[in-house]
């Protein structure tokens, strides 16, 4: 045994993840901030052997503990760019890119009070006429008689004038970014590390989960005030060339 020297344990540490596809781990992302970062050791499968023996009856003569349930570990993070969010979301992450389109003569009857979806959405809200159909000429005016959710695409009349049957006329404007899809990824393997330090000795320690597959566990509140925290747990596994699912190496 190593000699021993007592001290307590407080970890600060960066966590790093990365996708595991054909056993190969790719790019890592991170930091991450991690507020939870939990390991459950194997929960074995006891064996008794219990005497029946008139001078040691009941009392357990052999025991055995076998493999149970496997090691599994959970994590809590806010930092939820879109790869994240995605994994919280038990989804996948995308590139989405939009091209300016022109739309003329969209026949839409509004109603006071109720949005209509138009064709597209990120509207260009300097390019939009809203047109009477019973006379073809007259344009409605916006804030009046009809008003427009831009990024989303709605339209919905404002006063009785507005709540007839119009043709509206608008551009769309160029736009990129992340698109998740929801529900679409259940299971998730990742590779972890932490590059840490233990605050109570000041010295450096380095956690490497190996593997681990994970599922998205707690619901998310896109509605919450305050952070948004995601929680992914699962199983971690022992991969080819490795000895254990995971090491945690305690520097001098």
């Amino acid at each position: 045994m190593d000699q021993y020297q007592d001290t307590g344990l407080i970890f600060a540490g960066n966590i790093y993840m990365s996708e595991i596809v054909d056993g190969v781990p790719g790019e890592f992302a991170g930091p991450i901030n991690v507020s939870r970062l939990e390991m459950t050791p194997p929960q074995p499968e006891s064996v008794d052997r219990t005497s029946y023996q008139r001078d040691t009856y009941g009392q357990v003569l052999d025991s055995v503990n076998l493999p149970g349930e496997a090691p599994r570990m959970a994590m809590d993070f806010d930092s939820l760019p879109s790869g994240l969010l995605a994994d919280a979301l038990a989804g996948t992450s995308e590139a989405y890119s939009a091209t300016v389109q022109t739309v003329t003569g969209e026949s839409v009857t509004l109603k006071q009070g109720l949005w209509k979806k138009l064709p597209y959405p990120n509207v260009d809200e300097s390019t939009i006429t809203v047109t009477l159909d019973s006379d073809g000429t007259t344009e409605l005016v916006r804030g009046t008689d009809y008003d427009v959710e831009p990024v989303s695409g709605l339209i919905r009349a404002l006063n009785e004038t507005g709540a007839v049957a119009v043709t509206v006329d608008f551009d769309t404007l160029e736009a990129s970014g992340q698109r998740i899809l929801g529900a679409t990824e259940i299971s998730k393997k990742r590779q972890i590390i932490m590059d840490g330090v233990n605050l109570v000795t000041g010295k450096k320690a380095h956690v490497t989960i190996h593997s681990a597959s994970f599922s998205a566990t707690q619901a998310l509140d896109l509605m919450a005030r305050e952070m948004i925290t995601g929680t992914l747990e699962g199983t971690m596994t022992t991969p080819a060339g490795k000895t254990s699912p995971y090491e945690v190496v305690m520097h001098d």
